[in-house]
């Protein structure tokens, strides 16, 4: 869907419009809602596929052992089919092969989307690691005190504008949260 107004840059440079190749290149990764690994592919070639973008070829191959070294459970599935990974596995997939393109912005929809709360914790625990390795995540999440507890900032968009923004600290008591979240302010008055 193309924009119908403001702009959207990263590192001050118009954006909109590029290629998602070229947002690549840029240091932007996706980890989409639903993870989107290639199921009939091994764990091995969906990472292989997200060091493709680098032009540093033996720095990627030597990323590879890294990446999966991060996260330990895909270092024993290394060479089996990613379709047969639960889905918190395939979730840790996306991250992993994500971290491989070296971003220097990660864009992650819903990462707790369909998981149980045990591989929840799992996968913020990534989260929060690779933040702290100076890595930035944009996160887009329902759950808000999983996100008040891995963000720095928070931003609650609706219709287009951003009904709250603020710090994780400031946000912390939740209640801001709930009335962005949940108060329509004025379409309830209308039908009292």
């Amino acid at each position: 869907m193309a924009p119908t107004g403001g702009t959207l840059a990263f590192n001050s440079e118009s954006i909109a419009g590029q290629a998602p190749e070229k947002l690549c290149r840029k240091g932007l990764a996706l980890v989409s809602e639903g993870r989107s690994i290639f199921r009939t592919l091994t764990v091995r070639e969906n990472l292989l596929l997200g060091g493709m973008i680098r032009k540093d070829k033996a720095e990627a191959a030597a990323d590879l052992g890294t990446g999966s070294g991060n996260l330990p459970i895909l270092r024993t599935r290394y060479r089996g089919v990613a379709g047969h990974l639960s889905g918190g596995e395939q979730q840790q997939l996306a991250i992993a092969r994500a971290i491989l393109q070296r971003p220097s912005l990660m864009m992650i929809d819903e990462p707790s989307l369909g998981l149980a709360p045990l591989v929840i914790d799992q996968v913020y625990e990534s989260l929060r690691q690779l933040n702290a390795s100076g890595l930035t995540l944009l996160v887009v999440e329902r759950s808000t005190a999983r996100i008040l507890d891995l963000a720095s900032r928070v931003y609650v968009p609706r219709n287009g504008h951003n009904a709250l923004e603020g710090s994780a600290s400031e946000l912390a008591d939740g209640h801001a949260l709930e009335k962005a979240y949940f108060d329509y302010g004025d379409r309830q008055t209308a039908h009292a």
